[in-house]
């Protein structure tokens, strides 16, 4: 186990700066699948009552050869807010959702979707199971909230400012990227971090990016204790990446 990580107990804050949460199921190919879309909409209609198809390219690259390009038909399942989407292919299973509020609704969502998978198929060859957590730190919009400036300095620790000293200044000109992937006990975690430049509003934001996952295959039984264990992991590494006033923010406070 390469990642070093003091382990924090959870805990559920007042404000928190996620755009996005993502837990995705991948599995061999169940072909049968493509037929009972009907049967799997029942199954998670009453959380996820709106439906959409749509059509993914995939691209695969070989060592020799031509590129292989196909067609993947995406089976979505919408939350009527638009706050939560459950995507459905012949060998993936994702829920992505754009207003995360504890890691409860979100695992009793994802169960939705893979008690209505196992429902249809008792049984199925798993090769990966992800959890991510995309994180923005908006210095303005903090400021504003908390009545006050701050500084980069007191949202985010300085193990993940990895600006070199003196030889440039963490203002909005400033822009950095880093990731670190190292493995933990069965699978791994990565973390990709940084000064970015939001497109939206053109202001510079941080960006704290985790993903914990397993490659490698698992029993179907073992999701929701590892999706328990990938949140500690990932909620564990993000309070050591926290600063005072980001912490202040998130309870809060002023």
């Amino acid at each position: 186990m390469a990642w070093r990580i003091e382990r924090t107990e959870h805990r559920i804050f007042r404000r928190n700066p996620l755009l996005a949460t993502v837990v995705d199921l991948r599995f061999h190919p169940v072909l049968k699948l493509t037929d009972q879309v009907a049967d799997f909409q029942d199954r998670v209609r009453s959380t996820f009552p709106v439906f959409q198809e749509a059509t993914n390219q995939v691209v695969s690259l070989q060592p020799f050869g031509p590129v292989a390009v196909k067609q993947e038909k995406l089976f979505q399942f919408w939350k009527v807010d638009g706050s939560a989407t459950l995507t459905l292919t012949t060998s993936s299973l994702t829920l992505e959702s754009r207003r995360h509020a504890d890691r409860g609704a979100l695992f009793a969502e994802a169960d939705t979707g893979f008690g209505a998978l196992l429902g249809l198929h008792s049984s199925f060859t798993t090769t990966r199971l992800g959890l991510r957590y995309v994180n923005q730190i908006d210095q303005t919009q903090i400021q504003s909230e908390l009545g006050r400036s701050t500084t980069w300095q007191q949202l985010v620790s300085d193990r993940f400012l990895s600006v070199p000293t003196g030889l440039a200044e963490l203002d909005d000109a400033t822009l950095f990227a880093c990731e670190v992937a190292s493995p933990l006990d069965r699978g791994a975690l990565v973390a990709r971090y940084g000064l970015l430049r939001d497109s939206s509003d053109g202001r510079t934001k941080f960006r704290l990016d985790l993903d914990r996952y397993l490659d490698v295959p698992f029993a179907a039984s073992e999701v929701s204790g590892l999706l328990a264990t990938f949140s500690d992991d990932i909620f564990s590494l993000f309070v050591t990446a926290m600063g005072p006033d980001l912490r202040i923010w998130m309870e809060g406070g002023h």
